[in-house]
């Protein structure tokens, strides 16, 4: 009886510590997302990478860590000029986020690790089988086929390899009233960025 009862709480104990192991990752995450437009400047958005400086989204967290204290040890050059002002913690909070991000080619945008989360906070209040923009205009965002298939007045709004003539990218554009998000701010320059050269690369589910 005794012994079982001690591997119930040596069971529940390692459980709780699973559980808080998972909880203090995730809180790591978080921390490293709120710092990381510190490197996204360079490194293009979610760390993508860009014509200047290679992707970063992906990369294993340890070797962003060490690649990371390497820079703050050159305060000297600019990454060091950044870093310098971060602790030993916020350097694993960063690594620990751009390594939680799905990695691509450098400077290829995401569906899922860019594009999806900007419609999951901007639009699906509107644009989901419930929601009234879908009601209004058939147009519901809570997938990639479903934002392809587009609308039931005008069906596709986004022409793949053609942010210039796509509707979707006119609609979040534009300086009226029709503005999307509806009766919202507009979305930030960097999402707008992203968005475009999702679609210019094929707006393909990646």
């Amino acid at each position: 009886m005794k012994k079982s009862l001690l591997l119930c709480l040596a069971l529940f104990a390692g459980t709780q510590g699973a559980a808080q192991a998972a909880d203090d990752s995730t809180m790591t995450i978080q921390r490293g997302a709120a710092k990381a437009f510190f490197c996204t400047d360079c490194h293009g958005y979610n760390g993508m990478g860009s014509a200047t400086a290679p992707a970063i989204a992906g990369q294993s967290a340890s070797d962003l860590l060490k690649k990371l204290r390497a820079y703050k040890k050159k305060p000297s050059s600019i990454k060091g000029a950044v870093l310098a002002k971060f602790d030993d913690n916020d350097l694993r909070d960063l690594a620990a986020y751009f390594g939680s991000l799905k990695a691509t080619k450098n400077g290829e945008a995401s569906y899922s690790r860019d594009i999806q989360p900007i419609i999951s906070s901007r639009c699906l209040s509107c644009h989901t089988k419930e929601g009234e923009g879908a009601d209004k205009s058939g147009l519901d965002m809570h997938s990639y086929d479903a934002l392809m298939k587009g609308t039931k007045q005008g069906g596709a709004l986004i022409v793949p390899g053609s942010p210039a003539t796509s509707t979707f990218m006119i609609m979040l554009t534009r300086q009226d009233h029709l503005r999307m998000p509806y009766g919202q701010n507009a979305l930030s320059h960097d999402e707008i960025r992203v968005i475009r050269t999702w679609i210019d690369q094929g707006a393909k589910n990646n």
